[in-house]
């Protein structure tokens, strides 16, 4: 042996006192290579096991030597994390301690039996990241010891407690695994260069549990078993006592060290409780996420960190969070709630920070209005600037949708509406306010023309030149108001990125076995997986193509050939609708969000009944002007939505499609349908809804200057006994919803 080895087979007498342990490393290495194997018990012989280790390892090259004395470390870690894994007296910091001397090892080319890290992974994920076995296993196939002593390392957590780190962290960190697995070598050709990940810190569950013991905010328990008025007063009264709440100096010690890690960058407190983002059941809007500006001094940057954390804890027993589980038959799990923090993606610029662009994508396309559209190919919802206005339409505002199987397709045609249904306004972390702001695109853009500031978005933007829309060839001194959008033209016209975008999708998706919903950052030419999960996709009651019948138009409610899924619904007994005149005419917005707060106390009235809602424009929105703002909570047992956009000067309104409100109708089973009376082939029987008397409920109390807007409509009432029968039908596009007799359910 030269120096080198024979060093390392010191090593190897010296690390391993039991010979068991690394001669099944040992007897490993022979089969690998054709060595001949032992010929008797070298467990009780140690002479001859150290015979035969200076033979085996005689033979091998010095790097091959280092390999297997490191599976031999390996195995013996492993052996002992598993002992301590299964053992009823669970010890947290040993196995900690463990997971780190593990990942000292360099990783190698030779693994451990897949049998023993599965069992050990499996354990592992379920303890420190999720208890949910859909996606253990999932994540057990992707997800290794080296991850998990990660997330132990960047992670807050009461000492000696395990405290997963929730649904929306374990979306995050097993998407990043997918596609960029720790122990590859080499990044996909495919990503190469193009994707990246934020880095983060993991604010475990059992620091929620102490800092409601140490308060003595115990109630919060037992809150979701209170209902109505009492439920608000109590809640309020709750949040209040959480933001007096102090943390224990421990916990306040690791704060500090988060934020001096992550010094000069903004970051953002984002929801991870155990239920968030699970399969069937996403949460999605449910609960809060903050952005902070971590500037000031370092208690200004400590203050403002675990005031946003509390608002993140008081948000797990909001009334929508609490809804959401008494429909999924959840009330009564022991929801926690972990918090993810990550430095903010994107750039400052004088006193904003944000990034090039904020993505939501879907790798199913559920809205598929053109027949070059393929479902399978997906759909991306893209904005300038912080992602917040692609995951809830707010105002008078436009994500750009993007079809992957045809990327520059858009269903606006001429250049005014084009501009008029782009997205205006931005959303940026103001640095100097310590606040989300929201500036429109022109005034941003023009703001740092003056400064000289480089653009690196400026491919973002088309210009209007002799009524043409398109990216200028050089990029004007000041931008006008009406001459200009904001189309994703320049980043869309790249093969490159919406390549890389179908790969991302068709990996994740392959891996999960199903649909996935993903949100993205874009910036600087790089590509932030931000959160993964399952996309719901219920079933609709009809999986073969749905006869459409021929019928009077005076027992027709309504006609379209937008449908976007299949279903038949019949005997339906109430509809719930809105008058878009008279909504429009309210003089008020205080006055439309008494419509959304009646419209929801009607739907708790109906909750035993059959009934669907059918009203203006984009309802969920936060801007009344744009549709009924209603929230889940309001919606929540009707059969379908139906969203009526008129057309204004020849321009139709985009409807709630990829918004956390589209999200919850799929997952709670209620189908979403766009109508546009306007356009051919469709048809709403206004005459029928007017004429038709109004049934509110008895209890119910409108105001009088509300009492033409709102009107249930009795349907058996109002025909003789018969009932409303709904058909539609996704592969033609065609749908239908008429009076006939009630038929057997």
């Amino acid at each position: 042996m030269n120096t080198k080895e024979h060093l390392l087979y010191q090593d190897i007498l010296k690390y391993h006192n039991a010979y068991n342990c690394v001669l099944n490393a040992f007897e490993r290495a022979l089969r690998d290579h054709n060595l001949e194997g032992p010929a008797e018990d070298t467990e009780h012989n140690p002479e001859f096991a150290a015979a035969l280790i200076a033979r085996v390892f005689d033979k091998l090259p010095p790097e091959t030597i280092e390999e297997y004395i490191n599976l031999g470390r390996k195995e013996k870690i492993a052996r002992s994390i598993m002992h301590f894994l299964n053992n009823e007296e669970y010890n947290t910091n040993k196995i900690q301690t463990l997971l780190e001397e593990f990942s000292r090892i360099p990783p190698g080319k030779v693994f451990l039996p897949t049998t023993m890290t599965l069992d050990i992974r499996v354990n592992l994920i379920s303890h420190f990241i999720s208890n949910q076995l859909p996606y253990i296993s999932i994540a057990k196939n992707y997800i290794n010891m080296r991850d998990i002593a990660s997330i132990i390392t960047n992670s807050v957590a009461v000492p000696s407690t395990t405290g997963m780190v929730g649904g929306k962290s374990g979306g995050m960190l097993l998407a990043n695994r997918i596609l960029r697995p720790t122990l590859s070598f080499e990044c996909p050709k495919e990503l190469e260069g193009r994707i990246e990940e934020v880095e983060s810190w993991y604010i475990r569950s059992s620091i929620i549990n102490e800092f409601i013991t140490n308060n003595q905010l115990e109630e919060c328990h037992s809150l979701k078993y209170i209902e109505g008025e009492e439920f608000d007063e109590q809640y309020k009264a709750l949040a209040k006592r959480f933001m007096k709440g102090k943390f224990s100096p421990r916990t306040i010690k690791r704060f500090r060290s988060i934020l001096n890690e992550a010094r000069g960058c903004p970051l953002i407190l984002r929801s991870s409780s155990f239920l968030e983002d699970s399969v069937g059941c996403s949460f999605s809007g449910k609960y809060d996420s903050f952005f902070i500006s971590n500037r000031g001094s370092d208690e200004e940057r400590l203050h403002e960190f675990t005031a946003a954390l509390k608002k993140v804890y008081i948000s797990l027993y909001g009334s929508s969070a609490i809804q959401y589980r008494k429909d999924n038959e959840l009330l009564d799990y022991n929801e926690k709630m972990s918090v993810l923090v990550q430095k903010v993606v994107g750039q400052e610029y004088g006193k904003y920070f944000f990034p090039a662009m904020g993505i939501v994508g879907f790798s199913r396309n559920p809205y598929c209005w053109n027949k070059r559209i393929k479902p399978e190919d997906g759909m991306l919802r893209m904005v300038m600037g912080l992602g917040t206005r692609a995951v809830d339409r707010v105002g008078d505002d436009y994500p750009r949708i993007v079809s992957l199987s045809a990327p520059n397709l858009r269903p606006e045609v001429t250049e005014k509406e084009k501009i008029r249904y782009s997205q205006k306004y931005v959303d940026l972390l103001n640095l100097e306010t310590k606040e989300i702001e929201t500036v429109h695109f022109v005034d941003l853009v023009n703001h740092l023309l003056e400064r000289g500031e480089k653009l690196p978005f400026s491919d973002l933007i088309s210009v209007e030149k002799d009524s043409v829309l398109a990216r200028p060839m050089f990029f004007p001194k000041q931008l006008s108001y009406d001459k200009c959008a904001i189309t994703f033209d320049g980043i869309l016209s790249q093969p490159d990125f919406t390549k890389t975008m179908e790969y991302i999708f068709s990996t994740v998706e392959k891996a999960y076995n199903m649909p996935v919903d993903m949100e993205f950052a874009y910036d600087n030419g790089k590509i932030y997986v931000l959160q993964c999960r399952s996309l719901s996709s219920r079933a609709d009651g009809a999986t073969e193509v749905v006869e459409i019948p021929e019928t009077d138009d005076h027992t027709t409610l309504f006609r379209t050939t937008g449908c976007i899924r299949s279903a038949i619904l019949e005997n339906i007994d109430y509809v719930v609708y809105i008058d878009a005149d008279a909504y429009e005419k309210l003089p008020t917005m205080a006055d439309k969000h008494e419509v959304a707060r009646l419209t929801g106390i009607i739907n708790r009235a109906l909750a035993n009944k059959r009934f669907i809602l059918l009203g203006p424009g984009r309802w969920g929105s936060s801007n009344p002007e744009l549709g009924v703002s209603i929230k889940y909570g309001g919606i929540n047992h009707s059969l379908m939505l139906i969203e009526v956009g008129f057309s204004h000067d020849g321009i139709t309104p985009e409807l709630s499609y990829g918004t956390h409100f589209f999200q919850d109708l799929v997952e709670a089973n209620i189908i979403p349908l766009p109508l546009f009376p306007n356009q051919k082939g469709s048809f709403l029987n206004m005459e029928l809804l007017k004429n038709a008397a109004n049934h509110l409920p008895e209890e119910l109390k409108i105001p009088e200057e509300l009492a033409g807007v709102i009107k249930v409509i009795n349907i058996s009432k109002q025909f003789s006994g018969s009932l409303l029968q709904i058909r539609l039908d996704a592969e033609s596009g065609s749908g239908i919803a008429y009076i006939a007799p009630s038929r057997s359910l």
